[in-house]
């Protein structure tokens, strides 16, 4: 089941990092973005990049300062489906293995005690309890932010900045979506269906160790992506409703005074 939630996580991650992103793009300044994410941007097309040539994948044009169609463009690879899971998936783990690496360059800032699930059943009531044991981390997660978090301290101040710049920048294009989802699912269901005959990945140390240091990576990321898309919306909402109403006020004072004097 571990798997099937690691999948979830992940699909997760995809879903609001690209909300975000376009949210960003669509409302700020694109050149401020640019320049904000340019590290993250580096990372995705890199990821990207890396994966064409494993794949064997002709790259067409590498721009590593833009993101999404003038990022990187490539031939159509030679085995539809796995090849365009694993070229679209890369930015996913190359941004998250640079999450994984954040706390650990800088000693470890925010202290985030998150449990490894413990054996859940393979059932449907396992399946929930699975999503709750997420949703629990992720709050908790917050919690522990909030308590530890000091915004006059500059490691924290870089912790966080570099966060919210590896997550966004793991947004996909719109059009890749379906590959990551389809392809997490399936990947999720193929360990689960390998243990159910007799494999018992569970006990290889490489594979436990592998997995938890994903489920940690997950779950710090969704604790920074979750609350991000919430202070987004309201920023937004706001700018809106301040456009919305001083900007109507400007445009009936320019419509009277441009009104003809009797």
């Amino acid at each position: 089941m571990i798997y099937f939630l690691l999948a979830i996580g992940l699909i997760l991650i995809v879903l609001l990092s690209f909300t975000i992103h376009e949210l960003w793009f669509k409302y700020v300044n694109n050149r401020i973005i640019k320049i904000f994410l340019f590290p993250g941007t580096v990372i995705h097309e890199l990821s990207h990049a890396i994966m064409c040539l494993a794949t064997g994948t002709t790259i067409k044009e590498l721009n590593l300062y833009s993101s999404g169609d003038k990022g990187i463009k490539y031939d159509r690879p030679k085995v539809p489906g796995i090849f365009d899971f694993i070229i679209t998936s890369a930015p996913v783990f190359g941004c998250v293995a640079f999450i994984h690496l954040i706390p650990r360059v800088l000693s470890n800032p925010i202290y985030f005690k998150t449990a490894y699930p413990k054996k859940l059943h393979d059932t449907f009531g396992g399946f929930l309890e699975s999503l709750h044991h997420l949703y629990t981390t992720v709050l908790s997660n917050l919690v522990t932010f909030k308590e530890q978090f000091d915004i006059s301290n500059i490691q924290h101040i870089l912790f966080l900045i570099l966060m919210i710049i590896f997550t966004v920048s793991i947004a996909p294009q719109k059009q890749d979506i379906k590959y990551l989802i389809t392809g997490f699912g399936i990947l999720s269901g193929i360990f689960f269906f390998i243990e159910k005959f007799g494999v018992q990945l569970s006990k290889n140390s490489w594979v436990v160790f592998c997995t938890r240091e994903l489920w940690l990576t997950t779950a710090i990321t969704l604790t920074i992506l979750v609350p991000l898309l919430f202070v987004t919306l309201i920023i937004m909402g706001f700018a809106k409703v301040y456009t919305v109403t001083f900007g109507s006020k400007r445009s009936g004072k320019g419509s009277k005074s441009s009104s003809p004097s009797r």
